[in-house]
């Protein structure tokens, strides 16, 4: 009798190995280009956003501000920028104000980092508003009185305007539309001279200062509208240099580090 081809059982038991195999080395690889992909996304993201703050400049020939008003329209810095990123419907529907309608609770897809899991997965700080992982530099947006290249006297490429932060840090929220001069409010530089923290855990992280997202190393937006990484090797001074726009002194070697 003619025997029907097949497996053995130790030929079935030697592919089902290999496959195993192939699979236990696909899949760190998989990871490897999801996580290289997002980290691309939040360069998009804060690309965006800086072009965002230029033509929100050509158009009123000064920044909005950090927190509060802006013509006849309150709110925060990204707020501001809504109908210069694609979301003029939600801007209007706010009717002015940042609180209005459950504006501040719409959470919005430009505001975030897929790799931080800190905000949880509707991206809400508990339920009620709605979070960002880019924090804007305090040292150059203030009251809405700056304006693209005026106030930038050290240059814009030698300027940051957003860094990246954790959604929450240690239980304090980094909310896109908490509209006061606050630790909830989207924004670093303000409470000290700090530089970023290198992906801290939430019982270390400070919400003062900016964080970097699942690499030790920190995205950040400059003033001429580009987005590099910054190594956790820079020195506090070069990181709060590159935070003042005006304060007349260069940039040490480590920022090109």
């Amino acid at each position: 009798m003619n025997r029907r081809p097949g497996f053995t059982p130790f030929e079935l038991v030697v592919t089902m190995t290999l496959l195993l195999m192939l699979f236990s080395f696909l899949i760190p690889f998989a990871e490897r280009l999801r996580r290289t992909a997002t980290s691309f996304e939040s360069r998009d993201n804060l690309r965006e956003i800086a072009l965002a703050c230029h033509n929100y400049n050509a158009i009123y020939k000064n920044l909005p501000p950090i927190a509060g008003k802006a013509g006849d329209n309150t709110g925060t810095i990204h707020y501001h920028l809504l109908p210069f990123l694609n979301h003029e419907v939600l801007f209007k529907k706010s009717e002015g104000a940042v609180w209005k309608n459950g504006s501040s609770s719409q959470v919005i897809g430009v505001f975030l980092d897929k790799r931080d899991t800190t905000g949880g997965p509707d991206h809400k700080f508990k339920g009620w508003l709605a979070t960002t992982n880019y924090a804007a530099n305090w040292m150059v947006f203030k009251d809405g009185k700056s304006s693209i290249p005026d106030t930038f006297t050290d240059g814009t490429s030698n300027t940051l305007l957003f860094a990246q932060r954790y959604q929450v840090c240690n239980d304090t929220q980094a909310a896109w539309g908490y509209a006061a001069l606050h630790t909830w409010a989207p924004m670093f530089g303000y409470y000290n001279q700090g530089k970023f923290q290198s992906a801290p855990r939430q019982a270390d992280c400070d919400p003062t200062v900016p964080q970097s997202i699942a690499s030790p190393a920190i995205l950040v937006a400059l003033g001429d509208g580009g987005v590099r990484t910054v190594a956790p090797s820079i020195s506090p001074e070069t990181w709060w240099f590159a935070t003042d726009p005006a304060d007349g002194n260069e940039l040490g070697d480590d920022w090109n580090d």
